[in-house]
């Protein structure tokens, strides 16, 4: 065999040679294959993780639909949630402990982990999906649509593992425990008030040895060959058992009820089924005689102070269940409120030493009270000071709006000088308010406490006071079903010579100052 000696340059590195080197333009272009690879990687990266995303919120919304339709067979409502954190928090909810002892369902707790969220964004990006919450079908669905505020990601918030969402009370099932008697047998529908320790047998006999839990079950069905199934001995029992039933969608009412103004009460309200199915529902409404079928779309002439109420009422027991009850009501505001209020002082709050006068009349009532007569002794008196004097001069008011302040009237008050602790500490001014718009008859009692204070260089702090002690009067009236109370304020008319503090009108020491008394009749609701 013979040798050959290696070349001198085998062992030299490939590029050291002339021959095997690469050219620019070779490490251009691969250098441009590596690119265009890159970016196809990431492509594919970011494509496969929205699809991921895609999938998962698919997956979440069909778990969370799952759990809707569990929570509303178990008695949950969730009529009237718009947004889907409300919706999640509503399932987060577990029924009252007195509640489950008495629950045939399988689920008496919450349904959804507390620590569930759901992160909502404005705008999807391309190619994005987002999850909505539609009220109308109780649903969350899938959506591609750009605008508005959707979910983009349902996640577990762990802030929120050790929050309490409470208890709530669900509608009661159709099958209820049989607590009014021994046993714990379940009891349902008309059978309610069976009694489980005398079972009656298809000949209506009952059983005199009562009913024994303990007992052995029988080891073998029943000898007729059909099978224990119900399939007639050919399978099992009826396939995947009975569908759960839902609630029927409640119906709508248009407009919504409230307090209207007495110019924009509407005159018809119109009545929709919300999409409840055919031939398993009828609608019912109801105001106030009793309960009637009607059509979807029907309209319902409202007077004021009507309520209505509808329902979807089910025709189909194994499939639906009647729907929750929509309640409006109507009030109309009265068109204005016209008369003129006749005032009259009394229930004066006295001590030993007080000494007052009333002159009552129309439109002015006066009163005044305190001593002005300095004891000299030897049984003289020097009149001395000046007496505190309190008039009321009514106002006349014409279609006066509710809610609206008008001016009641004016008191005028004199800061006077008295001795001996002599001034009244109270008074209450009634007025007839002799109202012919509506034509009904009404007296308030408005109650003012008197505030006598030391003289002194403080202008401010030597002011007697009159106080409203009862801005909110008793006097109230109900027109159309809603009630009006008379309700009061002081405005100042005299600035040089008193203010108004709030409830409080005070007056300096040796002036007489101008206070509109203001009211307005205060709609509830």
């Amino acid at each position: 065999m013979s040798f050959s000696p290696p070349s001198k340059n085998r062992y030299l590195p490939r590029y050291c040679t002339g021959s095997a080197a690469f050219s620019i333009v070779e490490l251009l272009m691969m250098v441009a294959v590596i690119s265009v690879l890159t970016g196809i990687a990431i492509t594919i990266f970011y494509n496969d993780s929205g699809a991921v995303n895609r999938a998962k919120l698919e997956s979440d919304v069909s778990t969370l639909n799952q759990m809707v339709s569990i929570y509303i067979a178990d008695g949950g409502d969730l009529n009237g949630l718009t947004s889907p954190q409300a919706v999640l928090d509503k399932m987060k909810r577990v029924r009252p402990q007195a509640d489950v002892k008495q629950h045939t369902g399988v689920a008496s707790g919450r349904l959804i982990d507390v620590r569930l969220s759901a992160r909502t964004t404005t705008q999807r990006g391309s190619d994005e999906v987002r999850a909505k919450w539609n009220p109308t079908i109780r649903r969350f669905e899938i959506t591609s649509d750009a605008g508005g505020t959707a979910v983009s990601e349902f996640y577990l918030d762990e802030s929120l593992a050790t929050k309490d969402y409470g208890t709530e009370s669900r509608r009661s099932l159709a099958t209820r425990y049989n607590g009014n008697r021994q046993g714990w047998v379940w009891a349902t529908g008309t059978n309610a008030n069976a009694n489980p320790l005398r079972p009656t047998g298809i000949d209506g006999d009952g059983d005199n040895a009562g009913f024994n839990p303990t007992e052995t079950a029988p080891t073998s069905g029943p000898s007729n060959g059909t099978g224990g199934g119900g399939g007639s001995g050919t399978g099992g029992g009826g396939g995947g058992g009975n569908p759960t039933p839902v609630a029927l969608p409640t119906p709508a009412i248009t407009p919504v009820g409230g307090v209207f103004p007495f110019a924009s009460f509407p005159t018809t309200a119109t009545i929709a089924d919300n999409g409840a199915p055919a031939g398993k529902s009828r609608l019912m409404v109801n105001t106030g005689s009793g309960w009637t079928q009607v059509t979807s779309g029907a309209t319902i002439t409202l007077t004021p102070a009507m309520r209505i109420l509808a329902k979807n009422e089910t025709l189909d027991a194994t499939t639906h269940y009647d729907s929750a009850i929509n309640s409006q009501s109507y009030y109309r505001l009265t068109a204005g409120f016209s008369g003129s209020g006749t005032g009259s002082w009394g229930n004066v709050d006295e001590s030993p030493n007080t000494i007052y006068t009333t002159e009552n009349g129309d439109p002015t009532s006066t009163f005044k009270h305190g001593n002005t007569k300095l004891d000299l002794g030897n049984g003289q008196f020097l009149d001395a000071g000046i007496e505190n004097v309190l008039t009321f001069t009514r106002s006349d008011f014409s279609t006066i709006t509710p809610n609206t302040w008008f001016r009641f009237g004016t008191l005028n008050m004199l800061n006077g000088t008295t001795f001996y602790d002599s001034e009244a500490t109270g008074v209450t001014l009634s007025v007839n308010l002799n109202l012919t718009q509506p034509s009904q008859p009404l007296i308030a009692h408005i109650d003012l406490g008197l505030i006598s204070t030391e003289n002194s260089s403080d202008r401010l702090a030597s002011a007697d006071i009159v106080e409203l002690q009862n801005p909110r009067t008793d006097a109230k009236v109900i027109i159309d079903g809603v009630e009006y109370t008379l309700e009061l304020s002081w405005a100042t008319l005299d600035p040089g010579a008193g203010v108004v503090q709030g409830n409080q009108f005070l007056v300096f020491e040796g002036s007489t100052a101008r206070a509109e008394l203001r009211a307005r009749f205060k709609s509830n609701p």
